[in-house]
Order: structure tokens, then sequence, then C-alpha cells
């Protein structure tokens, strides 16, 4: 199949065929599946005994205000309970991750 493709479209095709969970497009609709976003939560937070994932967004924006700066999540979820969860990807080792999560 590849064959066929144009230059540009063989370098697109490879690309994909690369990806992996860490990349967003793949982490992304894998967490929309809300069966496997669950099962995630479940077992990174066996605590908090999450029963029902009712809502999954991809990208999901929280716009700002005139003092705050808006923010985008990988997902976002909320439970049966009403309770929201914001679920990043972080695949480098950043050394500021405590100023990020106090930012957000």
């Amino acid at each position: 199949m590849n064959d066929f493709l144009t230059p540009i479209e063989r370098h697109y095709a490879t690309k994909w065929e690369q990806m992996t969970i860490l990349d967003d497009p793949i982490f992304g609709a894998v967490m929309e599946n809300e069966r496997l976003c669950q099962e995630l939560l479940r077992r990174a937070l066996p605590e908090l005994k999450i029963d029902t994932v009712k809502l999954v967004e991809r990208q999901h924006t929280i716009v700002g205000t005139l003092t705050s700066h808006a923010v985008r999540y990988d997902v976002y979820v909320r439970d049966n309970r009403q309770r929201n969860f914001a679920v990043e990807m972080q695949i480098a080792d950043q050394k500021n991750l405590p100023y990020r999560l106090r930012y957000y």
C-alpha cells in the first residue's frame, strides 16, 4: 500500500505507525473509551473507589478570567459521584512539575 503514497503521505503514515500510548492522539483515543479510562483511574487512584466514568472529554479547555489564565487538559473526566479528574500524559522528566501543579 505504501507504494501508492506520495512522499509526504508516506512520511505521515510512518509517523502514525510509530505512535504509542505516550503520543497525544493515541492517548486521547484510548482515554475516550470509558471502560479503559475508568480502569486507568481505578489503578492510579484505588483509594477513590471510582465506580463509573460518566464524561470523558479530550483537550478540555477551562477559560480563564481577567485575573487568571485558561488551561487545557489532555483528558477531563467526571465520575458518577460528580468528581472531576484532569488526566495528563507527561513523558519528560521535568524538574518544574511542582510549579506546574500550582499553576493549574
